[in-house]
């Protein structure tokens, strides 16, 4: 038997094994140790992959075995390659993914299927999702060199400009408006951190995988989370035909584009925090240590500076880039 770290995985160790001229992929999940947000990823993704084989969607991973007590699980190799150039038969597929899973959601027998980790229910839900996590970066204790230089482009630049979003926000919806909750009915079955990080390509169909946070939420965080994800970042193009392709899907649209467009740029913000808690934050360096990944502190700011650069220094509020 010989065993291989697989690179990817970023929160999990993840291996690849070599047993008896097969591969399979071996997964042990770390913990969850924040009490701020209660979960388990080993349950959260068993349970959520054990539902779409109920609704035989087959082009997800196959859990050949689990162990719920040491957190365990191992799962056929799907033998295919990440997605290098984004084509709009690979959007639609997506598109697809997400059609399939929602399809008889609210049957008796789904309804009761947890909400995904960071659910946003409202629209102060979304800006909390940046808030929080802007203020759990802010407390970090080192004080020179690129800490230094990271943490003064938390508080004075990106808090800054979470604020302007902020105001913006509040001219368009009334306090009620921000804090009253979508109803059961609006909410979508959703895999959460949905993009083509999480994604194969075999023989040009996709497969998905790593579930960890799925659960009910937002459609519309769902599609910015699709569209703002920072390691396969979309074209202007494919981004709207992304948007245009999703919304088909969905009732009450325009409810839909009314969120969006005004938290959009809330989780671009919350994913410039995301990268900037790999030089930040304690618990994701605990994170990576436990999947055994490399982390390079320098690449990590400066990616996040790039993506401030790209997408939020200059934004439009009447007119956002989706």
């Amino acid at each position: 038997m010989e065993i291989e770290i697989i690179a990817s995985g970023r929160n999990n160790l993840v291996q690849k094994i070599y047993y008896k001229k097969k591969i399979y992929v071996y997964k042990k999940y770390l913990k969850n140790k924040e009490n701020e947000i209660k979960y388990s990823r080993y349950k959260s993704e068993t349970s959520f992959i054990n539902l779409l084989r109920k609704k035989k969607i087959k082009n997800l991973p196959l859990i050949i075995a689990t162990n719920s007590k040491t957190q365990e699980n191992i799962f056929n190799y799907i033998n295919g390659n990440k997605v290098n150039k984004i084509t709009e038969n690979d959007i639609l597929q997506c598109v697809n993914f997400i059609k399939k899973i929602n399809q008889d959601t609210f049957k008796k027998k789904y309804t009761n299927f947890k909400n995904a980790t960071e659910a946003c229910f409202s629209i102060d839900h979304h800006i909390q999702t940046a808030s929080k996590r802007i203020l759990m970066l802010r407390k970090f204790s080192g004080k020179s060199g690129i800490y230094k230089e990271a943490k003064f482009f938390i508080s004075k630049v990106l808090e800054k400009k979470l604020n302007r979003i902020k105001e913006n926000i509040f001219q368009s919806f009334s306090k009620s408006e921000m804090t009253k909750k979508l109803n059961k009915k609006d909410l979508i079955l959703s895999p959460s951190d949905f993009g083509f990080h999480n994604v194969i390509k075999k023989n040009k169909k996709l497969f998905f995988f790593d579930f960890e946070y799925a659960g009910m939420d937002d459609p519309v965080k769902l599609i910015s989370d699709f569209i703002c994800q920072p390691d396969y970042q979309l074209s202007k193009n494919q981004s709207s035909f992304f948007y245009k392709s999703i919304l088909k899907i969905f009732p009450k649209k325009h409810k839909i584009e009314k969120r969006l467009k005004a938290v959009i740029y809330i989780h671009r913000i919350k994913w410039c925090c995301v990268i900037l808690s790999e030089v930040l934050s304690k618990k994701y360096f605990e994170r990576r240590k436990f999947a055994r990944s490399n982390i390079n502190i320098n690449k990590c700011y400066y990616k996040a500076k790039k993506y401030y650069n790209q997408h939020l220094k200059q934004i439009n509020f009447k007119r956002p880039q989706y």
